[in-house]
């Protein structure tokens, strides 16, 4: 994901002479260290966090639909891959079809579009 020039500079406000070390970590790590502090977000920096949940919520969801074909082809185990995801083996094709169409569910732009 893209850094926020935005949300750096608020990060920077909040932690002072500490923010070179929060703007070393993902974004969603120091936004949420920030609200663990006491900090409120302004609507401008809520907005960026907010995209980039659903962010990395899609990129998550595809990647392990896709984890679980390599692996497969890898020859592991559904009782591996079960363990390594925490879902249940026998559940595996259907969580990894979940996780496929999940993007349609939470993605932004195509809930608009169904509004």
């Amino acid at each position: 994901m893209d850094r926020s020039p935005r949300v750096d500079a608020w990060l920077e406000e909040v932690f002072g002479d500490t923010s070179a070390v929060m703007l070393k970590p993902n974004q969603l790590v120091g936004l949420n260290l920030a609200v663990q502090r006491g900090a409120v977000p302004p609507d401008e920096v809520m907005e960026v966090w907010f995209h980039q949940i659903f962010t990395a919520r899609i990129m998550a969801a595809q990647s392990e639909s896709g984890f679980i074909d390599a692996a497969r082809a890898k020859g592991w185990s559904d009782a591996r891959i079960g363990e390594m995801l925490m879902v249940e083996p026998e559940r595996l094709d259907e969580h990894r079809d979940e996780q496929r169409e999940l993007h349609l569910k939470i993605h932004p732009a195509i809930r608009r579009r169904a509004d």
